[in-house]
C-alpha cells in the first residue's frame, strides 16, 4: 500500500517508490526517522524523513488512488469475536493484578493485595502467586499460565 495519501501527506512504508533530488528511489528499510533509499543504479542513501519530503521534486510514486488502511480509532480489540472479547476481558482483573497489584485501574484507588505487592515482590513471584491462586501448576516456573490467556492469545493474532 506505497504510496497512499493519508490526510493530504504521503504514506511512505518499505517498498514504495519515491522520487527525490531528479532520481526514482525504493525505500529498503525505515530506521527511526532515517529511510533507506536504493536507486535505480544501485546507489544507496539514508534520508532523514524532514529531509525527503522537503525534498524539492520529491513525489511518492505508484497508484495513490487507494484508501489507506487504518486501525479503527477504537482499536482492534473490537474487531475480535464476541466470545473472544468476553473470555479477555475475564482475564482482565488477574492480569492487573499480577502486573500492578490492583484488580481495577491503576488509579482506581484499591488496596493492593499482599502477594500481589510489587513493592515486595518480582513479577515472576506475583505471577507464580496468580497461578497457585488460580490451582494452576505450571510444568516450568518461566512458563507461566497467564502468558497463555487468552488476552495474550488475542494480542498474537493482531
Amino acid at each position: 500500500m506505497s504510496g497512499v495519501r493519508r490526510g493530504g501527506r504521503p504514506m511512505v512504508e518499505v517498498g514504495a517508490q519515491v522520487r527525490y533530488g531528479g532520481a526514482r528511489w525504493q525505500v529498503v528499510a525505515l530506521s527511526g526517522q532515517g529511510f533507506h533509499l536504493v536507486g535505480e543504479n544501485g546507489a544507496d542513501q539514508v534520508v532523514l524523513a524532514g529531509h525527503l519530503f522537503a525534498g524539492p521534486g520529491f513525489s511518492v510514486l505508484g497508484d495513490q488512488a487507494q484508501p489507506a488502511q487504518a486501525v479503527p480509532q477504537w482499536g482492534l480489540f473490537e474487531t475480535a469475536p464476541a466470545a473472544a472479547r468476553e473470555k479477555a476481558l475475564a482475564w482482565l482483573r488477574h492480569i492487573r493484578e499480577v502486573e500492578c497489584g490492583l484488580p481495577g485501574e491503576v488509579d482506581s484507588g484499591g488496596v493492593v493485595r499482599a502477594e500481589y505487592d510489587p513493592d515486595r515482590w518480582t513479577l515472576a513471584e506475583r505471577e507464580q502467586a496468580k497461578a497457585a491462586e488460580l490451582g494452576w501448576v505450571p510444568s516450568r516456573p518461566s512458563l507461566m499460565p497467564l502468558k497463555s490467556s487468552p488476552v495474550c492469545d488475542l494480542c498474537k493474532q493482531r
